[in-house]
């Protein structure tokens, strides 16, 4: 048997599988579900050197195990999964050891999908998920979480927050459950000083009950006053089930931490209802992010910011929100309302237009004039219905040092022209990049 010591020590040898352990694309947490039977996923350098022998197996473990998916999708070989599952957590029981090196765990099930489940999966799955449930709080070396329709306990919910490396935490479709004999969570005894907490993702949160809206709530609020807090995504369907709902992040925010300023959050990526309540809620909220540099807004119906952007632009003015902005994404007509004598460096407009005749002409024109921050824009993307090089001309007449321009349009039976890159490159000199495209194309 060859001494794979004797050509080099461990040491290079461990050097060597952290160079193969490339950092693998980021999975959503839908992508998770596609009936995808593997547990463990690495690199394929890793996976082909924990093939060549035993020294190089032992030697890849903690690379092998490093990234964990414990996720179910009902239809598709769930209970083949759930055995595969089964199998690694009894060497989870075996050898303790490898806790510790699992740094990225997906887990919960899709539902509410068509399909036909195998007999007995619901039974298997509720076994399984007590048992992840339990050895979560051991795993001292996870960053990532990323949860689907899960059912927490206020106990579980805390045990997730003290993992001393836990930076980024995903929620989609998650309940907090608490009986009616069940004690009240003590929320303000977990210490929030020893959280690792920096990235938070919240997809959806289910409240059927007043009681279980106020754990959840009480949950959420939670989270969001983590310490060292810097990004915060929600992310919750775009559809009119918003406006029924009675619960939104915003609201949570706006009830239950009114006084709370977020010095720590740095990028926030949100979608909003076209409501009164929320538009004044979160222009309140924006008051207290005074670090924040990165704003990505999205509506919950589509069209939307018709309804209530005389209202963002009247409170904006009165109450100045995310007053350290540099980057925002989002519509063009609402652009100006956060570039208003900010520090903002960086426009961009990838949502598609629906009403062509409130996207096109002189309002676009408006729009892209009213871009006033306090610095020069250095980058800006725009998306119209259809295609006009007034729209460039107006860019570089009043955004003389942009540097990358991008101009997406959606009329197809305006074709862009070849060489229209060099052109614009022409009327916008000092850009590195520019382009002109139709989505198809």
């Amino acid at each position: 048997m060859t001494d794979f010591t004797s050509i080099l020590p461990i040491e290079t040898w461990l050097v060597v599988l952290e160079f193969l352990a490339v950092p693998l694309p980021r999975h959503n947490v839908e992508g998770i579900y596609q009936g995808d039977l593997i547990i463990l996923r690495s690199s394929p350098g890793i996976r082909a050197m924990a093939t060549m022998s035993r020294f190089f197996c032992q030697l890849a473990d903690p690379f092998r195990f490093r990234e964990v998916h414990f996720a179910v999708h009902p239809y598709k070989d769930p209970i083949e999964k759930l055995h595969r599952i089964k199998k690694l957590l009894d060497l989870l029981d075996r050898r303790p050891e490898v806790k510790l090196w699992i740094r990225i765990l997906s887990i919960g099930r899709e539902i509410g999908i068509q399909g036909r489940k195998q007999d007995g999966f619901d039974v298997e799955y509720i076994a399984v998920e007590r048992r992840i449930h339990e050895v979560i709080s051991e795993l001292r070396g996870l960053s990532e979480l990323r949860c689907m329709h899960m059912l927490f306990t206020p106990t579980l919910f805390s045990a997730i927050l003290q993992l001393p490396q836990l930076d980024d935490l995903e929620l989609k479709y998650f309940q907090v459950i608490q009986g009616p004999t069940d004690p009240t969570p003590d929320w303000s005894a977990v210490r929030r000083d020893g959280s690792s907490l920096r990235r938070l993702t919240v997809k959806d949160f289910e409240s059927y009950t007043p009681f279980e809206c106020v754990t959840v709530a009480e949950a959420l609020v939670h989270l969001l006053r983590q310490e060292t807090l810097a990004e915060l995504n929600y992310l919750p369907p775009r559809s009119l089930v918003l406006l029924l709902g009675s619960v939104s992040l915003v609201s949570i925010i706006s009830d239950r931490i009114s006084d709370y300023v977020f010095k720590g959050l740095r990028k926030l990526n949100i979608v909003l209802n076209p409501t009164d309540a929320e538009v004044q809620s979160f222009v309140h909220f924006g008051t207290r992010c005074p670090n924040l540099v990165s704003l990505t807004i999205r509506w919950s119906l589509v069209g939307s910011r018709y309804l209530i952007g005389d209202q963002l632009r009247h409170r904006c003015l009165e109450e100045h929100p995310f007053p350290a902005l540099q980057e925002f994404d989002g519509q063009l007509a609402l652009a100006s309302i956060f570039v208003q004598g900010r520090p903002v460096h960086s426009v961009n407009d990838r949502d598609m237009p629906i009403r062509s005749n409130d996207e096109s002409g002189p309002i676009v024109i408006s729009n892209i004039a009213a871009l006033r921050p306090s610095v020069p824009l250095r980058v800006f993307g725009i998306t119209t219905a259809v295609w006009d090089e007034t729209y460039i001309e107006t860019i570089a007449q009043h955004h003389t040092e942009l540097e990358e321009l991008v101009y997406v349009h959606w009329a197809r039976e305006q074709v862009v022209r070849p060489g229209l890159d060099r052109e614009i490159g022409g009327r916008t000199p000092k850009a590195r990049k520019t382009a002109a495209t139709h989505p198809e194309t």
